[in-house]
Formats: structure tokens, C-alpha cells, sequence
């Protein structure tokens, strides 16, 4: 079976003149017959996760300046902890639930819902067989407060890998509003439910883990609801055929998911271990005002993902080549974000005012995140070289510890540590690039071209910081320096968002 056949190309509606033609003409997927170009899908899309990510996001960011305010330093110490553990919570899947988006991307749901079923109740023993044993071991070893959040974790683990199966699902079939809604209620439930228990009592750290689980269930249930999986009566030899199936596709892509959130988080775990903790209050809050543009990229990352999977093979080097603009695009004109940033730290929270320097230093390495999460993951996962980039994971993800370690210890500088893991980020982007041009079509004449425009994009951003410290000037600047350049260098993706924007513009004659 070829990548084509795999990810969906035989339920296109299209005849392959038709294809070749709408490929040519716009640079992306196949015309669905009477839905317009496959850029109003996927403008449609994009829209909609958007919308649940930006709800999602100032949920978020409403907890993160909400609960210092609420709690003690140190019950916000342990909840801070939780939420460090949980974020690993997907690698006790083993890959199963990345093998099924594997096996459903591209298809509609009607297709695989009786396996909707089956794998959750595969996923439900599979995790029972992992964290009963491991709960007991925790109950021995652990103290009191880490034994609570131990056990607290595995929970959430079987909690959000069970919403994760069916997330899958809905995205495979491209169903982004409930998977946007989905996407956007756990932090909105949690919110609210702590603001209500602040109007009776203090929360502490138990109180939000428990509200933050409860959150999560709810989620769960209504994404239940959503799918309706049906329950298939196979055997246990048959059931466990079908997940050792999914956890061998799937293992190398949450082995490198994980390394992908050990890079990310990796200057933080050393910054903890070598450096006071109150530097460490900086620079995880620093790294927690990245949390919009990242969150972002996760939204992006799912819509793309499904759609490209039902392009054809010819097409997808045309659709890298045009995404990868686009991603630089957005960064470029989003860059302005830290003038915001630093505005609202210096009125709301001037005790963090450390936070700056390293926060705007972290949102440069967003555009190198950015393209290996969206662009090298889909691209990896989508032509069966999840080891290759599992193995340049563990690569960057031995430099980026490396570095931050090195700069912890010999300059024990929080904006050091903060250039070194772009530096890290950079270098990772780049060898995934090297080894994927075969398949992307990308050439030195390319990655010259994305570095020259991440160069004048940095370089106005300097200007801007220097210029002035008023913010409405900052912005004004940055946007005079860098519009016109990248009017000219980004006139394709210009006119592509055009016709996303006005979805007529984008039709084609049939």
C-alpha cells in the first residue's frame, strides 16, 4: 500500500488531470468536488482551532497569573510541579494512540469507528497493567506531598490518553469544532471551578490538582458524546494484535514527541537543579509567556497534519515549500507580541520584571519550533521515517541539555541559558531540514532565503527595542522596517492568504 492510499488519496473526488491542474494552480491538495479549493478547508480549519486555541490560551494564561495570586508559595510550588509531570502523561500510551492517527488520518469517521471502541478499551487495561504497580512503588518511596502528586498524575494519564484516542479520532476526520471546543473546555472548567472555590476557601495544591482531573473528565465526556465509539466483540488475542500493531507504528513518534517536550522544557531542568529558586521563578514564568505562540503551533500542527495527509504525493513538496513561508509570515508579524508582553509585566507584575530579557530572547526560537513541530513532524510521520527523526531528537535533545548546563554552570546566566536553547532549537531545525530534503525539495537557495528573513526580522526587532520604549512605537517601527521586505519575498503566500481569506477568489473552474 502506497502513502497515498495509507493517508486517504482513494476517497478523492477528483479525476488526476484534475489534480495535477488545482495543484499547479493554487499549490495545494485536490478541489473537493462542490467545496471549493482545498485552501478554503483548510483556511475553515485553521480558523476554527484557531478560535478554540485562543480560548484555550487566555484560559491559561488567566491561570498562570491567577494562581500565584491565590495560593501559597509554596502549595504554587507543588501545583507547578504537577504540571511538569503531567506534561509527560502521553508517553504512557507507549505510541499507541499516535499509531492510530496514523492508521485513521484522512479517513472519515464512519470508516474506523468500530476501532474507536476497541481502542479505548485496549488503552484502559494497558494503563491499569501500568500504573497500578506503579502506584505501589510510589506509595513506598515517595514522601507525602510527592506520593499525592504521583498518584495524581497516572490518574490524569489515563484521563487524557482516553481523550486522546478520540481527539484522534475527530481529527483524522477533520472535525475541528468539536475538536476545537475540546480543546478549549478543560482550561476554561478549570478556571472557573477554582475561581468559585477561591470565593469560599484558599485552594491548595490538592484542591486545584483535583479540579484540574475533574476538568479534563469533563472533556472527556463530552468528546465521548461527540464520536459515539462503538464497542467491536474481538477476542484478547485480536485486541492485542491491533495495539501491539499501533504501538509498533507508533512508539518512535511519543518517543520523539517526548524528546521534542524534553528540548523545550530542558533549560528549565537544569536552571531548577544548579540555580536558586527564585531564579528559576523567572525563568519558568519567562518561559510561560511563550505559552500563546506554542499553543498555537499545536493548533496548526493538527490541522495541517490531516490535510496534508490526503494530498497527493506530487503536491506535498509545493505545500512545504508554501507552509514554511507561512509559518516564517506569521512568526514576523506576530513578533510584536513581547512589546505587549513587557507592557503588562511592567504594570501588573513588576516583581518579574527579570522575566523580560529571557522571554524575548525564548520567542525567537518559536519559528524553529514551529517548523519542526508542524512542518518535519507531519513530513517525518507521513513517509515513514519516525526514527530518523526520533534519533535527531535524542540528538538535539543531548545538545540542548549540554548547553544549558554548560551556561548554567560557568556563566550562571538566565539570559545566557535563554540564547543557548535557541541556539539548540536552530541547530535542531536545521539537520531535520538536511535530512528531509529528499522529500521536501528544499535546497540551500531556500534555507538562505528563511534565514535572511529571520535575520531582518531580528534585526528590526533590535531597531524597535532600541528606537523607543513606548509601546505603540515599538510596534509601529518593527511593522515600517519589515512590511515591505516581506511583501516582496512572501508575494506567493500574500496572494495564497487572499484567496483563504475570500474563499471565492480561490475557486477554480471545474
Amino acid at each position: 500500500m502506497n502513502s497515498t492510499q495509507q493517508f486517504g488519496g482513494e476517497h478523492s473526488l477528483m479525476t488526476e488531470p484534475e489534480r495535477v491542474e488545482a495543484i499547479e494552480t493554487i499549490g495545494i491538495g485536490e478541489v473537493a468536488a462542490g467545496q471549493g479549493s482545498r485552501f478554503s478547508a483548510l483556511a475553515r480549519d485553521v480558523a476554527t482551532m484557531s478560535g478554540g486555541t485562543a480560548l484555550a490560551a487566555v484560559f491559561n494564561i488567566l491561570s498562570v497569573f491567577l494562581i500565584p495570586r491565590l495560593v501559597s508559595v509554596e502549595d504554587f510550588g507543588y501545583w507547578r510541579l504537577f504540571l511538569l509531570y503531567v506534561s509527560y502523561a502521553g508517553f504512557l500510551h507507549l505510541g499507541f494512540a499516535d499509531g492510530l492517527l496514523l492508521r485513521w488520518a484522512g479517513r472519515p469517521v464512519e470508516m474506523f469507528r468500530n476501532e474507536v471502541g476497541a481502542s479505548l478499551k485496549f488503552l484502559l487495561w494497558q494503563h491499569l497493567a501500568l500504573i497500578v504497580p506503579i502506584c505501589f512503588l510510589i506509595a513506598l518511596i515517595l514522601p507525602s506531598p510527592l506520593r499525592l502528586i504521583g498518584v495524581a498524575t497516572l490518574a490524569f494519564a489515563l484521563i487524557v490518553n482516553l481523550s486522546l484516542v478520540l481527539q484522534y479520532s475527530l481529527q483524522s476526520a477533520r472535525r475541528f469544532k468539536p475538536l476545537a471546543f475540546a480543546t478549549a473546555a478543560p482550561a476554561g472548567i478549570f478556571v472557573v471551578l477554582t475561581f468559585l472555590l477561591h470565593l469560599r476557601a484558599v485552594p491548595g495544591f490538592r484542591g486545584l490538582i483535583a479540579l484540574y482531573c475533574a476538568s479534563w473528565a469533563g472533556a472527556l465526556v463530552y468528546l465521548w458524546v461527540q464520536v459515539k465509539p462503538l464497542h467491536r466483540a474481538d477476542g484478547l488475542n485480536s485486541a492485542w494484535t491491533f495495539g501491539k500493531a499501533c504501538i509498533i507504528t507508533g512508539w518512535p513518534i511519543v518517543l520523539a514527541s517526548c524528546g521534542l517536550g524534553l528540548v523545550q522544557s530542558a533549560d528549565r531542568i537544569i536552571v531548577s537543579s544548579a540555580l536558586p529558586i527564585r531564579d528559576f521563578a523567572q525563568y519558568s514564568l519567562a518561559s510561560s509567556m511563550m505559552f500563546v505562540p506554542v499553543t498555537a503551533i499545536a493548533a496548526v500542527y493538527r490541522v495541517f497534519f490531516s490535510h496534508v495527509a490526503a494530498v497527493e504525493h506530487e503536491g506535498r513538496a509545493r505545500v512545504y515549500a508554501h507552509a514554511s513561508k507561512f509559518l516564517l509570515l506569521a512568526w514576523s508579524l506576530l513578533l510584536p507580541y513581547f512589546f505587549v508582553l513587557e507592557a503588562f509585566v511592567h504594570w501588573s507584575l513588576p516583581k518579574y520584571l527579570t522575566a523580560l530579557p529571557v522571554a524575548g530572547i525564548l520567542l525567537l526560537g518559536v519559528i524553529f519550533l514551529a517548523e519542526i513541530q508542524v512542518l518535519h513532524m507531519s513530513f517525518a510521520y507521513l513517509y515513514g521515517r519516525q526514527r530518523q527523526f526520533l534519533i535527531l531528537t535524542l540528538g538535539a535533545l543531548a545538545l540542548s541539555f549540554s548547553i544549558a548546563l554548560a551556561l548554567t554552570i560557568f556563566l550562571r546566566s538566565l539570559v545566557a541559558v535563554a540564547i543557548g536553547q535557541v541556539v539548540a532549537l536552530a541547530i535542531w531545525w536545521f539537520a531535520n531540514e538536511w535530512k528531509l530534503r529528499e522529500v521536501t525539495d528544499q535546497n540551500w537557495k531556500d534555507w538562505l532565503r528563511m534565514i535572511s528573513l529571520f535575520g531582518w526580522s531580528l534585526a528590526s526587532y533590535g531597531i524597535s527595542m532600541r528606537c523607543t520604549n513606548k509601546t505603540v512605537w515599538q510596534i509601529s517601527i518593527y511593522y515600517l522596517l519589515i512590511v515591505f521586505v516581506l511583501s516582496l519575498a512572501c508575494r506567493d503566500e500574500f496572494r495564497i492568504g487572499w484567496r483563504l481569506v475570500c474563499p471565492s477568489a480561490a475557486s477554480l473552474p471545474q
